[in-house]
């Protein structure tokens, strides 16, 4: 029996159609979780960029688990190439690295032809932080604002302004 979702199980040299589908269904995946993921946020503002490494760091785990194949070989050369870059994001919330592996998840499943696991555990993922978003568990009712102001450095209300805030707002800086 075929399976639908799986376009190809392994091969030395996937079609081009086969790679087309592979890269598609990591993008809309890891475009979903990044949707996931903004709608869920709590916090004072999300980084666009951190969203946008979400879905392209799918992308490339796809591409990355493409290029090793079934090869031993190709995948150490791969992983010594890799070394190289080190990551030095320094995550302030523990969910933000579980929506980073959540997407690396994702995208080497469609790399390795694992549709079904990719689609199955991405909408779980997903299903699962909205859940959580709106469960009791972890803070629910806070509020943080952050106000910026961009002015000239010469400019004579800069003083007022300042003298303002520090009446108005607890910590002022």
């Amino acid at each position: 029996m075929i399976d639908a979702s799986t376009v190809q199980t392994a091969a030395e040299n996937a079609s081009l159609i086969t790679l087309a589908y592979t890269l598609l269904l990591s993008f809309v995946l890891s475009t979903l979780l990044a949707f996931v993921y903004q709608k869920t946020f709590r916090g004072l503002s999300y980084s666009r960029n951190y969203v946008q490494s979400i879905i392209l760091i799918s992308i490339i785990a796809a591409i990355v688990i493409q290029a090793v194949g079934d090869s031993l070989a190709r995948g150490i050369g791969i992983i010594a190439a890799m070394a190289i870059i080190r990551f030095r994001t320094n995550f302030k919330d523990p969910r933000d690295t579980l929506f980073i592996f959540a997407s690396l998840t994702a995208g080497i499943s469609c790399g390795a032809y694992a549709f079904s696991a990719a689609i199955l555990g991405t909408l779980t993922f997903s299903l699962v932080a909205i859940v959580l978003h709106y469960s009791p568990i972890g803070p629910n009712h806070y509020f943080d604002g952050m106000l910026r102001f961009n002015m000239p450095s010469e400019n004579d209300n800069q003083m007022a302004l300042e003298t303002l805030m520090k009446s108005i707002v607890r910590p002022f800086l």
